[in-house]
């Protein structure tokens, strides 16, 4: 019966390609395709291409005809990264089933004449749309209601600022019985390294919120203000959206969660950023502190990341390959880099003169050193190196 019915949908799939064809001088249908599976990708793939929709439409690149529809798929729910961030989707794009849109997708490979164009999905886009954007993603009244209730219940208050504690480790894919291989130990840390900042937050007027999906370790340091959410058993998918959504800024690794930051324009600090070709780089809304890079007894300035192999990595395993090591942040220099972006955000990011021409020279180096790859990857290049990290390593680190 299974198969029965598998090929009774690709018949009928077939009949509407076909009439799909003959109205595509007026009418042009596109197959959105989302990484459903993963948090990050699911928070900001839709994001980005609706952003960058709005701004060709504003540039007039957009022609009136063919009109252009949108069906777009998330998976099965059961395979979905967060339930409730796509019952938000729904609201804003046209969402069809997963077994319908497979069915078109399978019978347009099958007959490559008929197929749908199937708009490749990213997380970053080249036309900066963070920036250039508002958020499509709306929260409602009884969503907001609902979000007080649940915060209180974890011991935070709504009405005072809130920071999320985005540290990835290896548990969410150890909890799942899968090894990651040796080269995840550059995108790994331990929570114990970022206490110290999570204090001092806390020490100034903060609540933390340390993020995570249950298989995190657990905190070693209590505060009444400083709270481990990720092992909280208040924990829920719909929390997980909220307070990212509605936290005043987070200090993040870049995993999941800080790309729902993003996607609802709330600022984020990364933390020893390793991987340039999988970063922000094009929106303003990331403020980065580099990792030091050792390779061959020589540590690496931003120009040798930029000129050699090491910008382009994109699988993690290929920093072993390259004989690079690194030697992350201490909890001093964490809470340095964490203090001089709280600073900066207080002061609404508005930067003295001197800070402004550093970022500006350090924002054209990238720009010049990724060239055209990195102009199609990240458009301009708008992301801050942290002021506070520059006065602590910018001697070595911008040679």
């Amino acid at each position: 019966m299974k198969a029965i019915s598998k090929s009774l949908l690709r018949a009928v799939a077939l009949l509407v390609l076909i009439c799909l064809f003959l109205v595509r001088p007026l009418v042009r249908v596109r197959l959105c395709i989302v990484a459903f599976h993963r948090f990050g990708h699911l928070a900001l793939e839709p994001e980005i291409f609706l952003g960058e929709q709005e701004l060709r439409v504003k540039s007039g690149v957009t022609k009136r005809f063919p009109v252009q529809v949108h069906w777009w798929s998330f998976g099965p729910q059961r395979l979905q990264a967060n339930k409730f961030l796509v019952i938000k989707w729904r609201e804003v794009l046209c969402v069809l089933p997963s077994w319908w849109i497979d069915a078109l997708h399978t019978v347009g490979h099958l007959v490559p004449f008929l197929k749908l164009e199937e708009p490749k999905m990213s997380i970053r886009g080249n036309l900066n749309a963070l920036d250039e954007t508002e958020t499509h993603l709306q929260l409602t009244e009884a969503e907001h209601r609902k979000g007080h209730i649940e915060l209180s219940k974890l011991g935070i208050d709504p009405d005072r600022p809130y920071v999320c504690l985005v540290v990835r480790d290896g548990g969410h894919y150890a909890s799942l019985g899968e090894k990651e291989s040796d080269g995840y130990s550059f995108l790994n840390f331990e929570i114990a390294s970022f206490e110290q900042a999570a204090l001092w937050l806390v020490e100034h007027g903060y609540q933390v919120v340390r993020m995570g999906a249950g298989t995190e370790t657990p905190l070693s340091t209590s505060h009444p203000q400083l709270i481990d959410y990720a092992n909280s058993q208040h924990r829920s998918e719909f929390l997980d959206i909220y307070i990212a959504a509605t936290c005043s800024f987070a200090v993040s690794t870049q995993t999941g969660p800080d790309a729902v930051c993003l996607a609802f324009r709330q600022p984020v600090c990364y933390i020893d950023v390793s991987r340039f070709s999988q970063f922000f780089f094009g929106t303003n809304l990331a403020w980065w502190n580099p990792t030091e890079l050792w390779q061959t007894g020589s540590r690496l300035s931003l120009r040798d990341v930029l000129t050699g192999p090491v910008g382009n990595i994109k699988d993690p395993n290929d920093f072993i390959k390259y004989g690079v090591t690194q030697v992350r942040s201490d909890n001093a220099m964490i809470t340095k880099s964490v203090a001089g972006f709280a600073e900066s955000f207080e002061k609404r990011f508005v930067q003295s003169e001197s800070d402004e021409v550093v970022e500006h020279s350090v924002q054209r180096l990238i720009e010049e050193l990724m060239g055209i790859d990195g102009r199609q990857q990240f458009g301009r290049i708008t992301a801050v190196l942290n002021p506070a990290f520059v006065r602590q390593s910018g001697d070595w680190y911008l040679v």
